[in-house]
């Protein structure tokens, strides 16, 4: 089996900062990788073949705060991820919001996580806040 055509990846964030309000969101710690195509020092993957792929992404919300990121394919938002803090209850509230979408990229598209509104995210040495993306073979 030709294992050129493989590509996958978890990256994660290990720490949380309550106060980004950033515009790429970064995912430097690769949980895995096969292939090629994902960026940790810019959170862009880029499709080394065309076909197929699967990106999901999960974030938590930092205490009293909320965040909307989107899955983004060259500029143009495709799904929408939403955490936020219930401001109703005095319990410290972790959200969290996921999403996936199935793509059909052609070599050279861009795919990344983008805030789209709020601030802040949550995350640990076990990254809860993550990004992973995979071609349908």
């Amino acid at each position: 089996m030709d294992k050129s055509s493989h590509h996958a990846f978890t990256v994660g964030i290990s720490s949380g900062n309550s106060d980004w309000a950033g515009d790429t969101l970064v995912f430097p710690t690769v949980i895995y990788s096969e292939g090629t195509g994902y960026n940790p020092s810019t959170g862009i993957f880029t499709a080394p073949t065309a076909g197929t792929y699967v990106f999901y992404v999960s974030v938590q919300s930092a205490n009293r705060k909320y965040l909307w990121l989107d899955i983004v394919l060259n500029g143009s938002s495709k799904v929408r991820a939403t955490a936020y803090y219930s401001s109703g209850s005095s319990v410290h509230i972790n959200q969290t919001g996921t999403n996936l979408v199935i793509l059909h990229l052609l070599t050279g598209d861009r795919v990344w996580v983008k805030r789209y509104a709020g601030v802040g995210y949550y995350s640990n040495n076990v990254p809860s806040t993550t990004f992973s993306g995979f071609k349908l073979n």
